[in-house]
Order: structure tokens, then sequence, then C-alpha cells
């Protein structure tokens, strides 16, 4: 057992000899040999100390650098994630430093408003708002994000946005909330919610039918807060999503324009960009679909099928309708061009000939949804137009082709109204 080359040996127990394990190999087995050999293996009690210090040398190797990684990849989260709150910080540091400037409240703060978001008043494109009420009182639409994800840019492309600016015909931002993953945006509370409740409103519901005033003043204060967007701030804003879900209405039915998201921000000098398609099917001008670029003239479009909608109480386009009726916009310019306007307007409206507003209204509508961006009005010449500040020229007639419109009536040099310039924001 002294032998330290020794790891084995085999006893004969019939003959009583022994063999070593470098000697099995002399070792033959016979036939009708009925030897039997015991074996024998030695195994070390304890480890050397030079095998320890081996051992630990090799669990050194192994685990060091594993760990110096680990370390490495936990700094480079916790930097990666610092630099995208302070960037976040910095995209909305700035509104803190403004007079009137939206409050960021915590994510508890409107949990408790909104009574745990327990008040559903509807669904957005990127999350549900709810109903709450602040400490003061005062009610409040909050709009929670469902996943950030996706929804982040348009998120911050709204506060930075709706934030920096106040109109009485522009939703106010009330404050805003950042909090971890958490993106929650708190509006002034609009009671009678969105136009399209209202103008679409079917035998089943319960909203009242708006009359003609109502409807005309609402059209005004739209036509101005666009006007308002796109020559009044500092930078040009394009709304890029103007449809009658984003027309909200407070109590006495003021409209304010609403959903910054898809906003599209220009330098003044700047008269178009171009830009991914952003926007609302049927209320996309043609210049989005043929990737043109687009201008302040692309929300003046979707202005022009939102005030088609008003005066007709019903969608541009409808597939349940057989008639002429099922696309609005041609059959429209098929009744200017024939003299029955009466036909355009919304059958449970009493037409009135000589209340000059309907005339001004359709001829306006007309004339914001040509195919030619440089035949529509600016927004600031829409609101003139409809105050009866300037004439409204006859629009040019149209015929569908497809799915697009194409001007075959009159040249456009003399037929696009005069510019009026607007001595202030209305």
């Amino acid at each position: 057992m002294a032998n330290c080359s020794c790891v084995a040996m085999f006893f004969n127990q019939t003959s009583g000899d022994c063999f070593l394990f470098d000697q099995i190999g002399s070792l033959q087995k016979k036939a009708g040999d009925r030897t039997v050999l015991t074996t024998f293996v030695k195994i070390p009690n304890h480890v050397s100390g030079q095998g320890g210090r081996h051992t630990v040398i090799i669990v050194a190797t192994v685990v060091g650098p594993l760990a110096f990684i680990g370390v490495l990849i936990y700094v480079g989260l916790y930097i990666y994630r610092w630099t995208s709150t302070q960037d976040q910080e910095e995209g909305y540091g700035y509104l803190h430093t403004m007079a009137g400037a939206p409050t960021r409240f915590t994510y508890k703060e409107l949990q408790a408003a909104t009574n745990n978001f327990s008040d559903k008043l509807g669904e957005g494109g990127f999350g549900s708002v709810y109903l709450g009420t602040l400490p003061d009182g005062s009610h409040i639409a909050v709009k929670q994000l469902e996943g950030v994800g996706q929804g982040e840019k348009e998120f911050r492309s709204e506060v930075t946005i709706i934030g920096s600016i106040h109109h009485i015909h522009l939703v106010k931002l009330r404050g805003f909330c950042t909090e971890g993953v958490h993106r929650l945006v708190a509006y002034e509370y609009m009671a009678n919610g969105s136009l399209h409740r209202w103008i679409f409103a079917s035998e089943e519901d319960d909203a009242p039918v708006l009359d003609w005033d109502t409807r005309f003043y609402i059209a005004l204060g739209t036509a101005k807060g666009l006007a308002y967007l796109h020559q009044d701030c500092e930078s040009k804003i394009i709304h890029c999503d103007i449809k009658p879900e984003n027309v909200l209405l407070n109590d006495n039915f003021t409209a304010k324009v609403s959903d910054f998201g898809l906003a599209k921000l220009m330098s003044r000098e700047q008269s178009e960009a171009f830009t991914t398609l952003r926007g609302t099917r049927g209320y996309l001008a043609p210049e989005w679909i043929t990737n043109c670029a687009v201008s302040d003239k692309s929300d003046v479009y979707s202005y022009g099928m939102v005030l088609l909608e008003i005066i007709s109480g019903r969608r541009s386009f409808n597939r349940v309708e057989v008639s002429e009726k099922a696309h609005f916009p041609p059959f429209a310019f098929k009744k200017m061009e024939e003299g029955d306007i009466c036909t355009i307007f919304d059958a449970k409206l009493k037409y009135d000939r000589d209340d000059d507003r309907m005339d001004r209204a359709i001829k306006v509508a007309l004339w914001c949804i040509q195919e030619d961006f440089h035949q529509r009005p600016s927004m600031s010449k829409v609101v003139q137009m409809l105050e009866g500040v300037c004439d409204v020229p006859r629009p040019p007639t149209c015929s569908q082709t497809g799915s697009m419109f194409h001007v075959t009536g009159h040249k456009s040099s003399g037929a696009i109204p005069s510019a009026v310039q607007l001595s202030e924001a209305r």
C-alpha cells in the first residue's frame, strides 16, 4: 500500500497470490478455470495541499471572469436606464419653467383622482380614458397608455405640444405622469364628449339632434383652433389627425381640438415636409396616399371632410348605402353644380334659404377637399369665409375617379379664394 504507483491489485482466493494493476496483462483465463479474483482499488483519504490549491485556481479562473462580466452587464443596464430617464426628464423638464405649465402628477395621485380608474369614458388609439376629480373639485379626463412601447413617441409629442400652447379652441392639458412605466395624460373634462357622438347619432342614441346654429358654432370653433396651430404658434403645428372623434365639446358646445399624438412640427419658413403616413382613413388628404410632401393644407382637407359631415350628419363614406350617396363628397359636388344644395344637408335639419351661413359652409367644405392642395384655402382664410369677412367663390366642380377627386371645371388661377390676412388669433 506504500507503493505510490499502485492504484489497484487483484487477490486470487484460490492460490493466495496478489497481482498489481500493471501486471493484469499477464493473466490469462483458461477454459474451465474457476479462479476467483477479488479487486482492491486504492482511494486517497485526503486531498493534498497542492491539489487543493489547483482546485481553487481553477474555480477562480472560471468564476472570476463570469462575475466580472455580470458586473459589467449590471452597470451597463443601470447606465442605460439612467440615461433613458434623463432623456425623458429633459423632454418634459422645460414645462416646469413655463407660466401656466401642466402639473406633473404622481401615479398614485391620478389613481386616487380616478377612483382606481373605475369610471371609463372611452377608448383611444393608445389607451383608455377615465373620468377623474382633483382635490380642488375640478373634473379631468385621464388618458392611460396601455403599454409604453410604440405609444411613447406619441405621448411625448402630445405632452410637449399641447403643454406649451393655450387657446380657447384647443383642449387644455391639466397635467401628466411619467412615473416608471406609467404614462398618463390629464385633460380638462369635456362634458359633451366628442363631436362624432352628436352628428352621427342614430335613432337609438339618447343624444338630441344638433340644430344648425350649434353645428355652425362648432365648425367655426374648430377652424379657429386649427388656424391658431398653423399660423400663430412659434412653430407651425400640423395636427395630422383631424376627425370628429378628435373634436371635443364642453358643456356650452365650444369646440376644442384634441389628441396631438400624431402632430408634426414645422418651422415658420417651412411650407411642406415629407413624413411617414399618419392619420385616419377617410380624412387623409390625397398627398398622404401618393407619398407627396404634406403641409398645413393636409389639415385643411381633413377639416373639409369634417365640415361636410357636420353639414350632412353622416360619414363621408357609408358601406351600407347603395345609392350615389355611398361616397358623399362626389354627391355633394354634383348637387352643388346642379344648384340643389338643400339635399346635401342633414334631413333632420330645416334648410333655410335665407341663412347664408348654410351656403357659405357647403362652399367652404368643397374648397377644403380639393385634390390639388394649392387650391385649398388656408385655415385662417376658412375662418374668414365662414364668418362672412370675405366672399366665398363657387368651388370647382369635381368628378369621381376611383377613390380620388379630379378637378374638371374652373381653372385654379381665377377660382382660388383671394388671401385675406387675419389680424389676430381667433
